[in-house]
């Protein structure tokens, strides 16, 4: 059930007003990192907007305010701990300067993150970094702290003298006094205080080059080989992002730094990146791994976010839409348009699993209580998909034009989405009022379609019937659909345009023959729900030989479900000679669909023959899919006892090994347990595996999993294990697991939190609800404060799914892999009798006595 977004009585949130234009923002702090506190003095250049300007109120929040002065005059002032009102000595007239310092103090408990090692983890560095998006710059020092603010800035900051200090811009002195070491960063480029940073830590730092502009990593001492393996492509990002926008990198610098226990992935603070330590690549993790996703969609905030600014947070997709779109740009550069199609599919089976599973909203929205409600799957992979379909509606050359434009034209501004449609129609002279409006402002969710294709060989047309399915109601329009059908004559392909604006749409299209393939939507661009019905003939030639492997990738799951012999041996031939690994894995997971004792063959097979690591994974998770099988257990088996040069591979054989519930899961599964990896990945899965398995002996090796002093990542999969094991159960067992993580909503690492959380709805036990709602009230973070209202909501509402249905679930899939089975079993059978009565048949006049059929 998808339900609304905004909470009972949400009420608009606009961009607050501004009576002054702050135009330098000056920081001097002293930060001691062993009382995790900051002294300092913020000094604010500001030009006057409103004429009689009397006060200018800022947010500063649990900041202690020692003194204010206004132009050199001291200044009284209201402190309330969130918002800070300075009274003027004498009104401002319009236009004139005022220039605001503010002297403070303050213990951040937001905003200013203070890392130490401790008892638990002895080896975690010393450091001390800033966050301030969406609002928690006001944490750390007074501000407006709002996007539609932007001002150039500077940091001087003083720290021991063992450390060093990044911010924003370029180092204009860096001196040391006895114990003590000041350094003075400024940028001289206006942007919005959530974006002005600080990062302290013990920091080796590597530099290299684009064009004349320097590209520095910041990493602590002795990882520096992995932060060079990790960014190594930056400089390459920069160019190509720079070509595309038709905008130059716009900053005198680029830096990265990589911090202990970062809340996010990644921030994109002007001109020197945040970036979580934990990406951080080994040798082992590079062989099929890397992070460019995450350095190209901060790289490009450089241009979408920091250089042209949201108005406001629900604009936030123009952000944080562009930086995802921007992955799929670097991975269509630097792999092809095979390996970018991949992040379109995880981008809308994470958009649609919100939008089925939480709410659903316009992406463009005012309504949240928080702006951190708004950043999720609508806003970062719904938008990205948005601007994937903008630019096959426009073309290339358009879509590249229209970007320069609105980069030019709003430069150092701040835009609403109707900027962005003006842009458009500016640089390309078409109106798309009605694409922003159905995707983007107006219209919520996405089309549900229903695609028939039949081939009218007497006509020599081909028939292409298109339904919008989905129910037209609340936000949800009827929606608009300008796509292609892409027809294989011969050898050549055809695409003829269509556009779907009504209800039901028949389009009758002359071809010179009947063609071999018959592709709606090729490399489904459009962000839709859709089931196709063709031939299996059809479905099989695409399989074969569609252009895109997207498309090949579809065909494949198309036959997963149809099933039968044809499509598997289909399906078998794709797994084994495809010359993309992600449509040989999607062929893998086709075939463990259909659970026969020859599909399962061809997946033993393929796991030992082929050689791209991340097509293995995929065949290791489709022999997950034959539970109770020893043949697909002992192949998994073999991988998790002697190991995998991928971490990955290794992780998802434990995974999958837990599913077949064979007889030497729970053992294997045990030492996997005892591996150290890549975040943490092998033990991950290894848990996963365990619940999995229905191993409820696994139960002391998981709660242990959860203990402080654990590897993060490890606790949070030890907490989603212990759920799902524990999934509907009311029992004793059942309450003293769910207790014990209900006492991770209090620990100190946000994202043992949120699994705490999401492990709580999985239980789905009404019980939780007060421990759930001590976390709502007293928790800083927006994001879980959210998430536990939603799960509250939901198990007042009884909407968890019950144990009973998980079980009735798995007891399916056990019956269809024993039809699968008893299926061959019984084709094999006919054929042989088959054979056998037409070999009596030529030695006997007697006619063959009819056959019968045996039940299935």
């Amino acid at each position: 059930m998808t339900r609304e977004f905004a909470f009972p009585g949400t009420r608009p949130r606009w961009a607050p007003d501004r009576v002054v234009d702050i135009q330098h923002l000056a920081l001097v702090l002293d930060v001691d990192p062993t009382r995790r506190s900051v002294t300092g003095t913020v000094t604010l250049r500001c030009r006057v907007i409103a004429d009689d300007t009397r006060a200018v109120e800022l947010d500063a929040v649990e900041l202690i305010i020692e003194r204010v002065t206004a132009n050199d005059a001291a200044a009284a002032f209201r402190n309330d701990g969130k918002k800070l009102r300075v009274e003027l000595p004498r009104p401002a007239p319009a236009g004139s300067e005022l220039v605001l310092a503010i002297a403070y103090r303050g213990a951040p408990r937001r905003g200013l993150y203070f890392i130490a090692p401790d008892e638990a983890y002895p080896h975690k560095p010393v450091q001390v970094w800033s966050q301030g998006q969406d609002e928690d710059s006001r944490y750390w020092f007074p501000c407006f702290d709002a996007p539609h603010e932007k001002a150039t800035s500077e940091l001087t900051v003083t720290v021991p003298a063992h450390l060093f200090a990044v911010s924003n811009g370029t180092l204009v002195s860096d001196h040391t006094d006895g114990g003590s070491r000041t350094l003075h960063w400024r940028l001289d480029v206006p942007h919005s205080c959530y974006l002005v940073m600080l990062a302290v830590g013990d920091f080796a730092s590597i530099e290299t080059r684009w064009r004349d502009v320097p590209v520095v990593y910041h990493v602590e001492h002795g990882r520096e080989a992995a932060a060079e393996r990790t960014l190594a492509r930056t400089p390459e990002m920069l160019e190509l992002l720079s070509r595309r926008f038709g905008v130059p990198y716009p900053y005198p610098r680029y830096a990265q730094v990589f911090v202990a226990d970062f809340i996010f992935g990644g921030m994109e603070n002007t001109s020197a990146t945040t970036l979580t330590d934990t990406v951080l690549l080994d040798e082992r993790a590079a062989l099929d791994h890397d992070v460019d996703a995450l350095v190209a969609h901060e790289l490009a905030h450089q241009w979408f976010g920091d250089l042209v600014t949201c108005r406001d947070w629900g604009e936030g997709w123009l952000n944080e839409g562009f930086a995802t779109y921007a992955e799929y740009l670097w991975r269509e550069h630097h792999e092809g348009r095979d390996a970018a199609d991949l992040e379109l599919d995880e981008w809308a089976e994470q958009y649609f699993g919100e939008d089925a599973g939480r709410y659903r909203r316009a992406i463009a929205t005012k309504y949240f209580e928080e702006p951190i409600d708004i950043f999720d799957h609508h806003l970062y992979e719904k938008g990205g998909r948005v601007l994937h379909m903008l630019r096959h509606t426009v073309g290339d050359a358009a879509f590249w034009a229209s970007l320069t434009h609105y980069l030019t034209k709003h430069r150092l501004g701040v835009v609403e989405s109707r900027d962005l449609a003006r842009a458009v129609e500016e640089a390309t002279g078409r109106n798309l009022d009605w694409f922003f409006s159905q995707w983007v402002i107006d219209g919520a969710g996405h089309p549900d379609l229903e695609v028939a294709i039949r081939w009218d060989a007497v006509e020599r047309l081909a028939a292409v019937t298109v339904e919008q399915k989905h129910k037209v109601e609340g936000k949800t329009p009827l929606f608009r659909i300008p796509t292609r059908v892409r027809f294989r004559v011969g050898d050549r392909d055809h695409d003829v345009a269509i556009e779907i604006i009504d209800p039901r749409h028949v389009f009758h299209i002359r071809l010179d023959s009947e063609p071999s393939q018959a592709i709606f939507d090729p490399g489904r661009v459009v962000l839709a729900g859709l089931k196709i019905d063709k031939p299996e003939p059809v479905w099989i030639a695409e399989l074969a030989g569609a252009s895109l492997a997207i498309d090949r990738a579809t065909a494949a799951a198309a036959l997963g479900r149809r099933g039968g012999p044809i499509a598997e041996r289909a399906l078998g031939d794709a797994v084994a000679h495809d010359r993309f690994w992600a449509a040989r894995g999607a062929a893998a997971l086709a075939l463990g669909r259909l659970r026969t004792p020859t599909a399962r063959d061809r997946l033993v097979k393929a796991v030992a023959a082929e050689v791209h690591p991340r097509a293995r994974r995929m065949i290791a998770r489709a022999l997950g899919d034959f539970v109770h099988d020893a043949i697909a257990g002992a192949a998994l088996a073999q991988i998790v006892e002697h190991g995998d040069a991928s971490y990955f591979v290794e992780a998802e054989a434990a995974l999958a090994l837990g599913k077949t519930r064979t007889p030497r899961a729970g053992e294997l599964l045990r030492l996997a347990a005892t591996r150290d990896s890549y975040t943490d990945v092998i033990r991950q899965h290894a848990y996963r595996g365990l619940a999995e398995a229905r191993d409820d002996s696994a139960l002391g090796l998981l709660v242990d999993g959860l203990r402080w002093g654990k590897v993060s990542q490890g606790r949070r999969a030890a907490a989603t294990a212990l759920a799902l094991l524990m999934k509907g159960r009311r029992d004793r067992e059942a309450r003293d697991v769910r207790e014990r993580i209900e006492l991770l909503l209090s620990d100190p690492d946000f994202r043992v939190q949120a699994a705490a959380t999401e492990s709580l709805a999985q239980i789905g036990d009404p019980a939780a609800i007060p421990a759930l709602r001590r976390m709502v009230e007293r928790e800083l973070d927006g994001r879980l404060r959210r998430r536990g209202k939603e799960v509250i909501r939901d198990l007042e509402d009884g909407a968890s799914v019950g144990e009973d249905i998980r079980r009735m679930r798995d007891e399916l899939g056990e019956l269809r892999a024993l039809a699968g089975t008893l299926r061959e079993r019984i084709e094999k059978l006919e054929s042989t009798r088959a054979a056998s009565a037409s070999g009596k048949g030529k030695n006997k006049s007697k006619p063959d006595k009819p056959k019968k059929k045996k039940k299935r």
